[in-house]
């Protein structure tokens, strides 16, 4: 029975320690729009009801960065809002016109704005989205979910190891 317990209590560890890792390296790799980039992936977060019913509020999109020649006029894409003073960071629209300034750089015309090709994330037909996984992702990434989900039981773990060093020293003293 012991060995049950202990085996379950290893499991338990070993998912928590692999999912704070996880999480950790999330938040590492944001950029200015906080959105977890992985080379050229993008963890998108669904936050509100804007994309239905396509994609819903809570869904977690992982979206490829699609070079600028396979983006063509007509496509649906996702892109970074460049203006400060919006709440919204993240838009899906169709692809209007293309205007290609240098062969590093292309411009894009989405709902009537011109969009840096930088801005563009990808394709939205190419997208993989995982439902209510972007609720659990938000929250674990939140900095409360982040101090309960990794800080506090990193501490407790430190704490626990120091106490279990004292108590160990004192019963070596005591033996001797």
């Amino acid at each position: 029975m012991k060995n049950i317990g202990r085996i379950l209590f290893d499991i338990i560890v070993f998912i928590w320690l692999v999912v704070a890792i996880f999480v950790t390296v999330c938040l590492l790799s944001y950029n200015e729009f906080k959105v977890s980039v992985f080379g050229k992936n993008a963890l998108l977060i669904i936050d509100s009801d804007e994309m239905e019913p396509e994609f819903m509020e809570g869904d977690l999109l992982i979206v490829k960065r699609n070079s600028d020649s396979k983006i063509n006029i007509g496509d649906q894409v996702f892109y970074y809002n460049s203006a400060k003073n919006s709440s919204v960071l993240i838009y899906k629209d169709d692809v209007e016109a293309k205007e290609e300034v240098n062969k590093d750089e292309t411009t894009y015309i989405l709902d009537g704005k011109k969009v840096s090709g930088e801005y563009v994330i990808g394709k939205a037909d190419t997208a993989k989205a995982y439902h209510k996984l972007g609720t659990i992702l938000q929250v674990f990434t939140s900095k409360w979910g982040f101090m309960f989900l990794v800080i506090f039981p990193t501490l407790f773990a430190i704490i626990y190891e120091i106490l279990m060093i004292i108590d160990a020293a004192r019963n070596e003293k005591n033996d001797a």
